[in-house]
């Protein structure tokens, strides 16, 4: 979080109106949509904000959490990766409705 804070200098000035939420929150939600298969629509409910506020936190501050191209992995760095799957669609429905297609067209020809 402190290399969070210090990376950009844009997290420090601000000009305008405050965040609603403190940056851990910001954080958090950010991670909470890339992890979840939930819209924005239903994150900001969970942190009390407006559709809208969610989507510019996640315009700000997506790109600052990415993980940047590192030009030449060092020897005694170690690389995490996370495959998780994330079900995104009932595939047994679609399946079923595919069959019944195949089935309905060989009855007509």
């Amino acid at each position: 979080m402190d290399s969070l804070r210090r990376s950009g200098s844009s997290l420090l000035v601000q000009r305008g109106r405050p965040w609603r939420l403190p940056l851990e929150d910001r954080v958090l939600l950010v991670a909470t949509y890339w992890r979840t298969n939930l819209t924005l629509r239903q994150v900001a409910p969970l942190f009390g904000v407006s559709k809208s506020a969610a989507d510019r936190i996640l315009d700000h501050l997506a790109p600052l959490l990415a993980i940047s191209p590192a030009r030449r992995r060092r020897e005694d760095t170690v690389n995490i990766v996370d495959g998780t799957l994330v079900p995104t669609r009932d595939r047994t429905i679609a399946a079923s409705r595919r069959i019944s297609r195949t089935r309905h067209r060989r009855v007509r020809g």
